[in-house]
């Protein structure tokens, strides 16, 4: 690597590191104008003095916004590569840099590769914050501003939650924050193809058991029904035996886990999981829940090339050979990048999970989340190819 690109490269990684902290800044700032009494302590018992109350504020929002800025850096992401290279290919044009690399002969396009090269580096970065850091916190995660030193324990009812057998789980009290997570007042309803009620499986209780092993095989989770009931209503129609008694009964491949159950009551639980675990839960989910799953894996993948797009978008707006015309430049970079961003939101909101029709083809609707790339690359390409080096 030579002595230019490392120049290049060094200026590019404190302007970006400089703009992530503008960013990330604001976005604390705000949040915290809004939200800045749900921190107030409101425990009557613990008698805390003036000085106390503020004391305790400053930890639960330091504790609240540790985590939360992760999750920021993610929202970021598509930002703050462009803002720092902006705030390089400015900062190099005020110092006439570029204009004694363009009398050396030196190539727009070899001060475009390290910005370009780093970009990639960043993306990776993003990626790995998004499948090995934010499913490590998710906890952390959900917490709402006022829950940050309260152990929140939730009891939720479950009505008529389908699996992928075609049986109906209800459970009078669900709560996914115990060690391990139950249930109480469970109840089952079997159901034949055609969903007809076959029988019913009652039990006043039931956990999750997380490392179930069949014969030394992993079978992931079960949930275990303590002190179960099994009805057989096909023989109560006959007038015979209509229930057996059963000391627990075993449901060891159900699809219903509490991360799916999370997903159903909460999507956003399941955005801070990795692909790996989404990938898992969308192969042992009811059919009518997979084109969601498939939707968020795919704008996984689409978002950090997304990124990379709209960087190469900006760029030729920002390597000018005029340093008069900058400044416009800059206004014409942030309008265009607007229009791909607000262009990839709306595609991003579209790819629901209805099946979009062209002519005679049907089309899963996740996959309208590729429209931006299939827009915006060759644009990109076009633009790189029109500096004039």
């Amino acid at each position: 690597m030579r002595i230019l690109d490392r120049y290049i490269l060094r200026s590019f990684m404190f302007n970006n590191l400089l703009s992530l902290g503008v960013l990330l800044g604001i976005y604390i700032l705000l949040d915290v104008v809004i939200n800045f009494d749900k921190f107030t302590p409101k425990d009557p018992a613990l008698h805390l003095s003036g000085l106390a109350v503020f004391f305790r504020m400053m930890a639960d929002m330091a504790d609240f916004y540790f985590y939360q800025s992760f999750l920021y850096f993610q929202l970021v992401s598509p930002v703050w590569p462009i803002l720092g290279a902006g705030f390089t290919m400015f900062r190099m044009t005020r110092h006439n840099e570029l204009s004694a690399m363009l009398a050396s002969g030196v190539s727009l396009y070899r001060v475009a590769a390290p910005l370009i090269l780093c970009a990639v580096l960043l993306s990776l970065v993003v990626i790995l914050n998004q499948e090995l850091v934010i499913p490590q916190i998710a906890d952390k995660l959900l917490r709402s501003h006022d829950e940050t030193h309260t152990t929140i324990t939730r009891n939720d009812p479950l009505y008529f939650v389908k699996d992928r057998d075609n049986s109906l789980l209800i459970a009078l009290r669900y709560n996914p924050d115990a060690k391990p997570p139950t249930m109480t007042d469970v109840r089952i309803i079997l159901r034949d193809a055609d969903g007809a009620p076959v029988g019913r499986i009652l039990a006043p209780t039931a956990y999750w058991e997380e490392d179930y092993k069949e014969h030394n095989i992993s079978q992931g989770g079960r949930w275990v029904l303590e002190n179960a009931r099994q009805i057989d209503d096909k023989s109560s129609n006959a007038g015979t035996a209509v229930a057996e008694k059963v000391e627990t009964a075993y449901r060891p491949y159900t699809s219903l886990s509490p991360k799916q159950l999370d997903f159903i009551y909460s999507k956003k639980a399941v955005e801070f999981l990795s692909s790996t675990e989404i990938a898992r839960l969308a192969s042992n989910s009811p059919e009518a829940n997979r084109p969601a799953f498939q939707k968020i894996m795919n704008i996984r993948f689409i978002q950090p090339i997304m990124n990379i797009i709209m960087l190469l978008i900006g760029i030729p707006f920002l390597l000018t050979r005029e340093p008069g015309r900058l400044v416009v430049n800059m206004f014409y970079c942030i309008v265009a990048l607007a229009i791909c961003f607000v262009t990839t939101f709306v595609f991003f909101q579209m790819s629901g999970t209805v099946p979009f029709q062209v002519g005679s083809f049907t089309f899963a609707s996740y996959l309208l989340a590729w429209v931006p790339v299939m827009l915006f690359f060759p644009v990109a390409a076009v633009m790189l190819s029109w500096i004039k080096t």
